[in-house]
Formats: structure tokens, sequence, C-alpha cells
């Protein structure tokens, strides 16, 4: 008996001793088991997380895998969380930003407690505009530099107490990157304009564009708690001189995000040579300009758009442009977008800007007003359209033009888009001088064909009882489930129910006996999915399509196991989880 249980213990510690956990031991910040990234971007990696984990207490890790155990990276990267139970037990403040570069794919696996910091969108702007661009062009040292650098602004400017240590006043230059009389200008350029507006200018060393953006952000909803109208202007040295201003919504149409990236961009001159002083004041200046409206014009009579104080951008205006230039030659009618501040009241400007254009002329005038976030369209009574092989004209009506352009740019007027609304507005005008073409002349629309009408009484189809309508829409449930479930005989007989549906709207099968019809295709459905499981099941197929969908709605077991990691991170010289549980956010990339 004792020689039985001691063979028993032998066999058991054997076991025990012989079973590998599924993934690495967490022993660092950076676990690289098969040495892909150099030493010394390793080194930096570990270096960077460790010093912003005390800082924040946030536990961002890097993991590079050779070969992916699951069947996808989001299962991989969700077990290897839990494995490692990163972040702290009561925050749940966990990272994981998973490398698989032998399968191309890479994916940012955020904890509960960040969710709302490192939301799914930023994740996969981090992964589409650094990760993925510098994977491509054989660059994963950056590519792991840049993305967990971007991870780590975000935490760190989604924190109300560290954006105000980065940003403490409305005119900040903390390490003095400016030259010392820039400051003192910048005040004095908006002193006209603090009456009404909020200004906040602030240099930061943010080192990519995400940050930068998430900091904006937050000083803005902490702007929110006053009255006042806000316009927030940050830059960074770093990366190619940064910068982004994030306005108050009651100026986007003046100053899109659009024209804020091109207020950056076409200061390429100081970027070149070097001088970060003048490109960041000039900048500044030039979003004055789109704020004020101060510059004089000259009214331009004739077609197409006029935006004298610039608000459109460079592919809006030409594109646009296009169109109208198309519509224009083929209709015989002038067309013109007007970009303007305005009275309170729009049609007065309207008319006088269309008399001054187009006379008695046919004219279509659709005027947006900048200061009146605002737009109205506008044509005369003698406004018609010339189509081709028609001799006689079609008259265009406002009140129905009005309405298509309305609905084409709804969505982007909701979200102050001035470029696409600009866009879909000339779209919009396309679409209604279309309808215009083919619209019959009077008298034509209230004709019609007896015989027609007849003949559309003979083939009406009537509808089933209500139990085998209520029978076919349970089908598109039984459909999913049976995909889902890899049972074939469920997927097949609502595929061939459907099909059944479909054949008898168009060829009007047995029009006049629903119920009859759909009894007979009730059993025909059922022997013809037997038949159809019966054939794969003996080329193999069903059992390709079970092993496949075997675990759809439960995880794999390797990924179930968080048992390993101490209950809170250990204060020693190890390194390890802290009983974190991940949120399922985050995203996911390929290249």
């Amino acid at each position: 008996m004792n020689r039985i249980f001691i063979c028993l213990t032998l066999v058991f510690f054997s076991v025990c001793k012989n079973t590998k956990d599924p993934y690495p031991k967490l022993t660092g910040p950076v676990i690289d088991p098969s040495n892909y990234l150099p030493l010394d971007v390793k080194s930096k990696l570990e270096t960077t997380l460790l010093s912003e984990e005390k800082i924040t207490t946030n536990q961002v890790v890097v993991y590079v895998t050779e070969r992916l155990q699951e069947d996808t990276i989001e299962k991989e990267a969700s077990a290897v969380f839990e494995f490692w139970q990163l972040g702290n037990k009561d925050k749940d403040n966990g990272v994981l930003l998973l490398l698989a570069p032998n399968d191309r794919k890479v994916r940012i696996e955020v904890g509960y407690g960040l969710e709302g910091v490192l939301t799914d969108l930023v994740a996969k702007r981090i992964i589409d505009e650094l990760i993925i661009p510098n994977m491509k062009s054989g660059n994963p040292s950056l590519a792991m530099l840049s993305g967990t650098n971007a991870i780590l602004e975000q935490l760190r400017y989604g924190s109300p107490k560290l954006t105000n240590e980065f940003c403490p006043n409305e005119f900040t230059d903390l390490q003095s990157d400016l030259h010392p009389d820039t400051i003192p200008f910048l005040i004095k350029e908006v002193k006209p304009l603090q009456k009404k507006i909020s200004f906040y200018f602030c240099v930061v060393p943010a080192e990519n564009q995400l940050g930068l953006e998430t900091l904006a952000n937050q000083l803005y909803l902490n702007q929110q708690k006053t009255n006042k109208k806000s316009i927030l202007f940050l830059t960074s040295p770093k990366n190619g001189y940064m910068g982004t201003i994030k306005v108050d919504p009651e100026y986007y149409w003046s100053l899109s995000q659009n024209k804020v990236r091109s207020i950056f961009l076409n200061r390429y001159a100081e970027k070149t040579s070097g001088d970060f002083t003048n490109y960041t004041y000039r900048a500044f200046l030039d979003m004055l300009d789109h704020i004020k409206h101060n510059q004089k014009f000259t009214f331009e009579k004739g077609s197409g758009i006029f935006d004298p104080y610039d608000a459109l951008e460079k592919f809006s205006y030409e594109r646009a442009l296009e169109t109208i230039h198309q519509l224009e030659a083929e209709y015989k009618v002038g067309i013109q977008i007007l970009f303007l501040d305005t009275k309170t009241d729009l049609t007065p400007e309207a008319k006088k800007f269309h008399e001054s254009a187009f006379g008695k002329n046919s004219g279509i005038s659709l005027l947006f007003s900048l200061n009146q976030k605002k737009f109205t369209v506008y044509t005369n009574e003698n406004s018609n359209i010339q189509v081709l092989g028609q001799s006689i004209p079609k008259q265009i009506v406002m009140e129905t033009l009005s309405e298509i352009v309305s609905s084409a740019i709804s969505s982007d007027l909701k979200s102050a888009d001035i470029d696409w609304m600009c866009i879909r507005s000339a779209e919009g005008i396309d679409t209604y001088l279309d309808r215009l073409k083919y619209q019959k002349t009077l008298g034509e629309e209230n004709q019609s064909d007896p015989t027609s009408d007849a003949k559309r009484d003979q083939t009406q189809v009537l509808e089933p009882h209500f139990l085998f309508q209520f029978f076919f829409m349970s089908l598109f449930f039984v459909i999913w489930v049976g995909l889902a479930s890899g049972e074939g005989i469920l997927f097949f007989y609502g595929i061939f129910y459907v099909i059944g549906q479909i054949i008898r709207s168009k060829l009007i099968l047995l029009p006049d006996s629903p119920n009859i019809y759909h009894t007979i295709l009730f059993f025909s459905s059922a022997v013809f999915s037997y038949a159809c499981v019966v054939f794969f099941r003996k080329i193999g197929w069903a059992e390709i399509v079970g092993r496949n969908t075997k675990d759809f709605f439960t995880p794999s077991s390797s990924g179930s196991s968080s048992s390993s990691g101490s209950g809170y991170r250990s204060s020693s010289s190890s390194y390890s989880g802290g009983g974190g549980r991940s949120g399922g956010g985050g995203a996911s990339g390929s290249w």
C-alpha cells in the first residue's frame, strides 16, 4: 500500500513539474523571449515604463511573441492580460501592447480602469498612425518606441492632475522654448477679444500628435466650467513642431479641424529653418485671422465659390467647384456658393448677392453665414434649366431645391464640418437638377395607363397568414444560431426557406394561395436541408465547420487561467502583475 502511495505521489509531482505555463512569466515591463528588439531599445523601453509606473501607477507592458497561440490576436491579448493580471487590483489600470511580428499583427489591450482615457478610437489611431507605418517600413524599434510613448502620453495627459502641472496658467511656456518676448506679444494680440473669448496658450513637451490632442481636450473640458467661449492653442517643440487648436463649437465654421491642420502645415518655411518661436507666433496669428474676419473684400460677380475669409480647405473648394462647372455646362444655369459674415436675416442678403451676380438671368445661390451658423438657398422666378433634346425649359422651384440641399448637408451641419457642407451642397444641387431633368411636364404626371393598372391588380401577390410571417421572421434567428453553433440542418433550413420567399416574390408563384405555397415550402426546405447536410458530411466539410465553430460561445481554455501572479505587485526587485483585469477594450491592426 505504501509503495502504491509513493508511486502515485511521484507521478503527481512529475506531471506538475512537466506542466508548462501557456505564456512566459512577467519579469519586467518588456517581455521579448525571442530577442526581437535590440537590447538598447528594450532597455530604453523598460526605463521609460518603470519610471512612468512610479509616477502614475499605471502598468504598461510590452510583449513581443514569436507566434500566436490563440486563433486571433484579440484572444491572445486577453489571455495574456488575465494571465499576468496587469494593473492594480483596485484600479484595473493595466495596458498590454502585444506585437506578433511573424503573424504581422499588433494589439493594444486596455484594463477596465483606463478605458475612459485610452479609448478604442485612440488605441486604433496609435496602431494605424504610428506602429503599422514603421513596421511596414522595416523599423520595429521605432514602432515600439513611438507606440509606447503615445500610450504613455495619452494616459499622462488624460489625467487632470498632470494636465494642470503642464499648463497651470492661460499663457504657459514652462521650459522657455520660446523667445521671452513672444508671450507678451501674443497677449497683446488677443486683448481686444478677451472680453468674449478665453484664450489658452501652452507649450508642452509632447512627442506625438495624439498626446497633444489629448491634452488639448482635457484643458478644454476644464475650461467648460466658465461661461466664456474658449480657444486653446497648444504646440510642442518636439517631433517637427507639432501643434493643435481646440475651439468652442461656435467657431467651427471659421476654424474647422481641416483648417487647424493646414495652419500648422502651412508654416513649412519656419519648420525647415528650425525657428520654433517664429513658427509658433505666425501660426497663432493665422488662427486669429480666421476668427476675426477683419479683412475687407470686394464681391466678385459671377458663378463659382466665393470664400474671402479662407474658411474652406483646398480639397473641398476644388471638388465643389468642379461639380458646379459641370452643372453649369450641362444645364445652362449659373451657380454660386458664398461663405460670408451676414446680418441676422439671410434672405435679403442672399437676394442681394444673387442679383449682383446673375441679375434677371437663371441662377442658383447658396449663402453660408459664418457668423450666424446658418445657410439659405435663393433663386429668382426666372430661373430654369435647359435640357438637351427638350424644347421646353424646366422651372427651378426654390423650396424643393432648399429641401434637397438641407437633406444633403444635414449630418455635416450638425458637426459643423464646413468643408463637407460645401461639397455636399454642390452634390445636393446636382441631385435636384438631375430629378428636374427627368421630371414630366405639366399634365403628364397625372396621366395613367389603365391597362397597366389592371395588370398590376391581376399580378398582386397576397400576403401569407400571420403565423407564416412570424415563422419567416423567426428563421432569421435560426440561420444565425445554425451558423454559430455549427448545426448545418438549422442553417440550411433557414437558407432554403428564405430563398423560397424570394423566388415567390420574383416569379409570382401561387399569388392567390400564399398559405398553400408556404406549407409546400415548409416541407421542401426540410427535405433539401437534410440532403445538403448528408452530402457535406460525406465529403468531410461538416467536420471542418464543427471544429472551427465549437468555441464560438466559449473562450479558449488557455485564456481562462488567471491564477498566476500575486494579488498585489511586490515592492521588492521582482516584477509582477497587481491583480488587474482586462476591460476588453483596445484595438488591433495588421500589416
